[in-house]
């Protein structure tokens, strides 16, 4: 079993989304159902928070609801219980590494973690749509769709290799 944590910066949008996508990915995945659990979180996260409308809009679009998630901080408990840390962009995965250092092995970076360090840096950002309109939170979620579709590939080859 692999525990997978994505983290952004209040758990109302990108890592809810990127979440509920690799949950649907993995229930689906003859190699990876049962093999991996997944949550979410922030590192500037207001306890118990609704997603925003605009994530829960783009995401309804796509068929997969994020309706019920309540955002969350962040915490020791679960940066142990995780065994990959995915950053959602370098400003959150720095701010991951300060909050536990003692952790930075496994605190990734989305996209680098998946596609390598080839890319320039910002595109290994996954920018924050927070504030922004719902065309933004549509290109953020296919954003992350492709690149959770990469994550999973790359888990069902890892997983075969085991």
């Amino acid at each position: 079993m692999k525990n997978i944590l994505l983290v952004c910066t209040g758990n109302t949008c990108r890592s809810p989304m990127a979440e509920a996508m690799l949950d649907n990915a993995v229930e689906n995945s003859d190699v990876l159902d049962g093999e991996i659990k997944t949550d979410s979180a922030g590192t500037f996260a207001f306890e118990g928070g609704e997603p925003a409308n605009y994530a829960k809009l783009a995401m309804n679009e796509i068929d997969l609801s994020i309706d019920k998630h309540k955002s969350k901080q962040i915490d020791r408990d679960l940066a142990e219980w995780a065994d990959l840390i995915l950053a959602m962009d370098s400003a959150v995965q720095e701010q991951l590494a300060v909050m536990y250092p003692e952790f930075e092995d496994k605190i990734k970076l989305l996209k680098e973690y998946v596609f390598g360090t080839d890319a320039e840096e910002d595109s290994l950002n996954i920018e924050d749509p927070y504030g922004e309109d719902l065309e933004t939170y549509q290109e953020t979620r296919d954003d992350i769709k492709n690149t959770i579709d990469a994550l999973v590939k790359k888990l069902e080859r890892e997983n075969k290799e085991i």
